[in-house]
């Protein structure tokens, strides 16, 4: 191989890497979406069967329970339902946003309470969580 060649591929490399690294880099989020200060209180689970199934809600009896444990396994998306009926999906603290399904596993079948920046849209709640810890269910 050339050294011209070799060259050549190590600037391209270079110029790879510094455009992934830059790529991944957050952006300040401007004020106007920065959401407002608050906390909720709720039950983390999957999304599907809550939206499937009209009567699901908390898992009160062990095949809720199972449900909840295999949508979860099976990558469904999470979020915390508040004892109003709220559904609230959560949101990173950075853009582009990041996945935060990571973060709620552990919560995953519990009652939590979660503080940060809420979002509304359309009907859609949204929590970009700062704190968050497990409480006594309801």
């Amino acid at each position: 191989m050339s050294s011209r060649r070799v060259g050549t591929m190590i600037v391209a490399g270079t110029v790879g890497v510094a455009l992934l690294c830059h790529a991944q880099k957050s952006e300040p989020i401007p004020p106007d979406m920065m959401g407002s200060p608050g906390t909720i209180v709720g039950f983390v689970r999957d999304t599907a069967c809550l939206l499937r199934n009209k009567s699901a809600s908390v898992a009160k009896d062990a095949e809720s329970r199972k449900c909840i444990v295999q949508c979860v396994r099976a990558g469904s998306p999470l979020a915390i339902l508040t004892k109003s009926g709220e559904l609230y999906m959560p949101l990173s603290a950075q853009l582009p946003d990041r996945d935060q399904r990571r973060r709620l596993l552990p919560y995953a079948g519990k009652y939590v309470r979660a503080t940060g920046r809420l979002f509304e849209r359309g009907g859609t709640h949204a929590i970009s969580i700062e704190k968050i810890e497990i409480v006594p269910g309801w």
